[in-house]
C-alpha cells in the first residue's frame, strides 16, 4: 500500500466519526423510555414506602394508606413526566406482581381437606362470583363493577381487583371501578377481621369451624391470618388453608375472564391462545413451587416482591383516580361489597354447621 492509499484510508475513517453507531441507536430510545417511566414509578415507590411506614406505626391496613395517600397526590398524574411512569406501573408492574402471587400455591396443601371439602369452598366462591354481577344490578351498578367487586369479595380482596381488572377491555370507568372495589373490601375486611372473631366466639364454634369461616369468608390474606391466630394457633391454620384454596380459585377464575373478554370474533382456538402472559407466569410458578423445585427461600422472596409490586400498583390506581369522580359511584359498591361479605359469611356457616368442611 503506497502513501497515497493509506492517506485516502485515514481520510475515510475520519469521515465516519460523525456517524451514529448502529448498536447506540438501538439503545438510545429503550434508554429514553426507561427514563421517561422513571418519575412516575419513583412516585409509586415513595407512596409505597410511606404507606408502609404508616400502616406499620398506626397498624392501619397498608392497601388502604397505599390509596388515600395516592388519591391526595392525584394532581401529580396530571403531569406528562410523572404520569407516564404511573401509567406503566398501574398496568405492567400490576402484572409481574399477579404472575409472582403464584409461587405461594402449594397444590399438596390441599390433600388434607378432602375432594368434597375443596369442591364446597370452589362452588362458594364461584356462586358469589356469578351472583354479583346481577345482585350489582339491584343496587345500580354496572358489570364491570359488579365483576370487580364480586372477584375481590369472592377470592383475596384487593390483590384480586387488581388481577381481575388486568383481564378486562380498557374503558373509562375500569380504573375508577378497580379503585371502588380495592376500598371496599379492604374496608369491610378489616371490620370482619375485628368482628368475626367476637362473633364466632358468642356462638360457641370450636377453633377448626371458627377458622374455616374465617379463611372462607374474610377478603385479605392478611386479614385472615391476624382474624384466625388471634381466635387460636389451630383456628388459625384452618383460616389460612381454606383462604389459600379461594387464592388458588384466582387462576382459572382468570383464565375464565380473559377467554371471556377476548375478541368474540375470534376463532375459539385464537380466544385460547391470547392467555395473558402474566397468567402463563402464575401457572408455572404454582407448578415449579408444588413440584418442589423452587426452594423456601425462593418462593418466600418472591411472595415479598409480589406484595411490594402489588402495593406499588394500588399506589398507581390510586394516583390516577379523581376524588371527584370517587364519589359519583354512591352507595350502591359499599351495599354490594357488605351484602357478598354477609353472604359468604352465612355460606361458612352453613358449610361448618353440616360439617361439610
Amino acid at each position: 500500500m503506497n502513501n497515497n492509499d493509506k492517506l485516502e484510508k485515514y481520510r475515510f475513517m475520519d469521515s465516519l466519526e460523525g456517524l451514529p453507531d448502529p448498536l447506540e441507536k438501538g439503545r438510545e430510545p429503550f434508554l429514553d423510555h426507561t427514563r421517561s417511566l422513571l418519575p412516575g414509578v419513583m412516585v409509586c415507590g415513595l407512596v409505597t414506602l410511606a404507606s408502609t411506614l404508616i400502616s406499620e406505626h398506626y397498624s392501619a391496613p397498608v392497601m388502604l394508606m397505599c390509596l388515600l395517600i395516592g388519591l391526595s397526590f392525584h394532581f401529580l398524574f396530571e403531569d406528562e413526566k410523572i404520569g407516564k411512569g404511573i401509567q406503566f406501573t398501574s398496568q405492567h408492574i400490576l402484572k409481574v406482581g399477579v404472575a409472582l402471587i403464584g409461587a405461594r400455591i402449594l397444590f399438596s396443601q390441599f390433600d388434607s381437606l378432602g375432594f368434597i371439602a375443596l369442591s364446597a369452598i370452589s362452588v362458594t366462591t364461584l356462586l358469589v362470583i356469578l351472583m354479583s354481577p346481577f345482585l350489582g344490578r339491584v343496587f345500580g351498578l354496572d358489570r364491570e363493577l359488579g365483576v370487580l367487586i364480586g372477584g375481590a369479595t369472592a377470592i383475596c380482596g384487593a390483590s384480586a381487583a387488581l388481577a381481575i381488572s388486568s383481564v378486562m377491555p380498557p374503558s373509562k370507568t375500569l380504573e375508577r371501578h378497580t379503585l371502588t372495589a380495592v376500598i371496599g373490601v379492604t374496608l369491610m375486611g378489616t371490620v370482619a377481621m375485628v368482628v368475626y372473631p367476637v362473633i364466632l366466639g358468642l356462638l360457641d364454634y370450636s377453633p377448626y369451624h371458627s377458622g374455616v369461616i374465617i379463611g372462607g369468608s374474610i377478603h385479605d390474606v392478611s386479614q385472615v391470618v391476624g382474624a384466625g391466630y388471634s381466635v387460636s394457633d389451630d383456628a388459625g391454620d384452618a383460616a389460612v388453608l381454606v383462604k389459600l384454596i379461594r387464592v388458588f380459585m384466582l387462576l382459572p377464575i382468570l383464565l375464565g375472564l380473559s377467554f371471556i373478554y377476548s375478541n368474540p370474533s375470534s376463532s375459539k382456538r385464537s380466544r385460547l391462545l391470547s392467555v395473558p402472559p402474566f397468567l402463563i407466569g402464575f401457572i408455572a410458578l404454582a407448578g415449579l413451587n408444588s413440584s418442589g423445585l423452587l426452594a423456601e427461600p425462593i418462593t418466600e422472596g418472591l411472595a415479598i416482591v409480589s406484595k411490594w409490586l402489588l402495593i406499588m400498583a394500588i399506589a398507581a390506581v390510586g394516583l390516577k383516580t379523581s376524588m371527584k369522580d370517587l364519589f359519583l359511584l354512591g352507595y350502591g359498591p359499599t351495599l354490594l361489597v357488605v351484602s357478598e361479605t354477609a353472604l359468604l359469611f352465612c355460606f361458612y356457616c352453613i358449610l361448618t354447621f353440616l360439617n361439610i368442611v
